[in-house]
């Protein structure tokens, strides 16, 4: 029985973030007063992130991460139904923090190409994220086959070629996310600043997009949802790891916008001396993209 490890991780990560998320909000409602787009982005991956998280942990009470016949056949068609509901909010959970993460980079860009690169980004992120919940939603037809017979069953698309969707699907957002990981090393490098606070700048933007490193560990377990006669069991791995990458991405993605608050604190209570301009957000100000980084 390992649905206490999917339990674990589910509530591990809805604490990390709801604490993150909200004070990310404080940070950009409250103590800059710059709250954009990328924050009601956030905001709403964050809610996907928590109905997801709830579904999940419906599943864990009803049979994820038990075999099929360690449970009544009631509580087997429950917990697939929470499982088909995971997936969906997954996708506009993961969908939606691609395109936070594109549109608070595109607030610091200044490079025209750069900008370029993360609406093209975006774009693509948004177009695949709608194909790619059509294609989950549609799944089996009609839908209630999923839960009361089996994903495998006559009426839903063929495991392997779901199995094959899902591992495009993941290569296509670790290329996302490391494109967006990268990306911050360009933006800062022509900035007048100090190498040391150059890769300092680059390494918090790029924690954004630092939830590839779950999606390249979730990859070899996408092969376990052809395993449609104990799918609850076989898949556990997928159910933890579909957790971490979204989970990690939000966390890390409003960790990144936390910076004033960080100032805030040591000016409060630090032994030294604090530029009382170092509070603004890097974004905040257009006029001079080196002096906002300092």
């Amino acid at each position: 029985d390992r649905s206490g490890d999917v339990w674990i991780v589910a509530i591990l990560f809805t604490t990390l973030c709801w604490i993150s998320v909200g004070l990310r909000v404080w940070v950009r409602a409250g103590i800059i007063r710059n709250f954009g787009l990328d924050d009601w982005l956030m905001v709403a991956a964050m809610c996907f992130f928590q109905a997801y998280l709830s579904c999940q942990i419906g599943g864990v009470i009803y049979g994820t991460g038990r075999h099929h016949w360690d449970n009544t056949p009631q509580n087997v068609v429950k917990a697939l139904r929470f499982w088909w509901f995971c997936e969906l909010f997954y996708i506009l959970a993961s969908t939606t923090l691609k395109i936070s993460v594109g549109v608070f980079l595109l607030r610091i860009a200044a490079n025209k190409r750069h900008r370029l690169l993360i609406r093209l980004l975006i774009a693509g992120c948004a177009v695949f994220g709608v194909t790619y919940f059509f294609n989950a939603l549609f799944e089996c037809k009609p839908f209630h086959i999923y839960w009361t017979q089996n994903p495998g069953a006559k009426g839903c698309v063929r495991s392997d070629i779901v199995v094959r969707s899902m591992l495009a699907a993941s290569g296509i957002n670790a290329i996302a996310d490391w494109t967006f990981g990268i990306l911050p090393i360009f933006m800062v490098w022509p900035l007048k600043i100090p190498t040391r606070a150059k890769l300092w700048v680059a390494a918090i933007l790029a924690l954004a997009a630092i939830g590839s490193t779950a999606t390249f560990i979730r990859i070899p377990y996408l092969f376990t949802l052809a395993d449609t006669d104990d799918f609850l069991w076989s898949t556990t791995d997928v159910s933890i790891w579909s957790t971490v990458e979204p989970g990690i991405g939000i966390t890390a993605g409003s960790l990144a916008t936390l910076r004033p608050l960080l100032q805030k604190m040591i000016q409060k209570f630090g032994s030294g001396t604090t530029n009382p301009n170092s509070a603004k957000d890097p974004e905040a100000s257009n006029k001079s993209r080196s002096q906002q980084f300092r």
